[in-house]
């Protein structure tokens, strides 16, 4: 079986032929060829090259928002959308006619310029402000758009008179990249609480106002739910096989109480939906998630991407191992500053990658929790490749 085969077969329940190892390496590919510090080798070659010269598989998204290279581009004035992210959109939303926007990219479109978004509604008008990175393909929110608890009136309006639908054109074109090396697995949006936290309010400000007008803000996740039904019916009925939920979760940051309160039933609402329309179904938690291990198979979920064993994150992976049992997959496990040799060494990266395929194998798509910096070492991506190609040819002979 083709990589893609072995992910589809993993996910259905059945065995695959090999473990398939995911490195995701666009973030180190994206910045340096930016800055023009790719290794010589890899130099002029595209980013799916350089996945098949190094032996592995990449994990290909398809996100519902724009991204900042489409931003910059001639149809940003074709697109009033909500939340930016770093990947060509599939799943788009565009605004109703009783809407206006637009998407600003201040200065020459180059990494540490700023992203505005302006609507206009009815009701009044929202600003956020995103900062590019200088050093990563991330943007981060510099100015958030809800400013006071009457803020969440309007940004109610823009949630519940958007309109979502599949490109299945760029659908298509992403199948024709990415061919047997992956399956493509769509994100949906992310869980409203999460919205809420990271992307509306700064933390400090969205748990203060959750405090103190709790009602108000249980009834604006509510109504965000309910209008996020609209995106997930689009990815219910696209022909995408896998679909993760982009939860970014951090135990410190969402507690058991708020995770059981807020997330999980965000899980098994949209999670059951999408599994009844035979998708296979992970969550992203990325993080220190320790406290949340034991929520894992309580989601309903087919897999977890991103839990990150010491010593980068706060969990061993025995723990992972009992947490997720036979039931579910992990996806990831290596952890990101194993690549980073002003950390550790190789024989340390060798060590570790042997012992997470012996305890988990073969629930696993390896990969690394959450990605290589950019400043890693790709040859470790390569390293690994190797570990991986011995241990399936050394289990397919037993």
């Amino acid at each position: 079986m083709n990589p893609k085969e072995n992910i589809l077969s993993l996910f259905r329940g059945d065995q695959p032929d090999q473990i398939v190892w995911q490195p995701r390496i666009e973030n180190w590919y994206n910045v340096n060829h930016a800055h023009g510090t790719l290794p010589p080798k890899y130099s002029g070659k595209s980013l799916m090259e350089v996945y098949d010269e190094l032996g592995c598989s990449p994990r290909p998204y398809l996100i519902p928002y724009p991204s900042p290279e489409d931003l910059r581009s001639e149809a940003t004035d074709k697109w009033k959308g909500f939340a930016p992210q770093d990947v060509p959109p599939v799943i788009k939303a565009d605004l109703d006619s009783t809407l206006d926007g637009e998407i600003e990219v201040t200065g020459t479109g180059s990494r540490g310029d700023k992203i505005i978004e302006r609507w206009y509604t009815p009701k009044g008008n929202l600003t956020r402000k995103w900062m590019i990175s200088e050093d990563s393909i991330s943007q981060r929110v510099s100015e958030y758009p809800i400013k006071s608890l009457e803020d969440l009136d309007i940004l109610e309006y823009i949630l519940t008179h958007q309109e979502w639908e599949f490109d299945y054109d760029a659908y298509r074109e992403a199948e024709k990249q990415i061919g047997d090396r992956a399956a493509i697995a769509a994100i949906s949006p992310r869980a409203p609480f999460i919205q809420y936290i990271m992307f509306y309010l700064n933390y400090e400000d969205a748990i203060i106002l959750l405090h103190k007008h709790r009602d108000r803000i249980e009834s604006f996740l509510e109504l965000a739910e309910e209008a996020d039904r609209k995106a997930f019916e689009v990815i219910k009925d696209s022909p995408v096989d896998v679909v993760c939920l982009p939860t970014n979760l951090d135990g410190q940051l969402v507690s058991p109480p708020l995770f059981e309160e807020f997330i999980l039933p965000h899980y098994l609402e949209y999670g059951s939906i999408l599994k009844e329309a035979g998708k296979y179904v992970y969550a992203h938690w990325d993080g220190r998630v320790k406290p949340l291990l034991p929520f894992a198979r309580q989601t309903g979920l087919h897999g977890i991407e991103a839990l990150t064993p010491v010593p980068q994150g706060d969990m061993t992976i025995e723990e992972i191992d009992e947490a997720l049992g036979d039931e579910m997959i992990l996806l990831d496990g290596v952890p990101a500053n194993y690549f980073l040799p002003y950390q550790y060494d190789e024989e340390l990266l060798i060590r570790e990658t042997k012992r997470i395929l012996d305890n988990l194998s073969p629930n696993i798509i390896l990969g690394i929790s959450d990605e290589i910096p950019a400043d890693g070492d790709i040859n470790r991506v390569k390293i690994v490749s190797e570990i991986v190609e011995q241990y399936n040819s050394v289990n397919s002979r037993e």
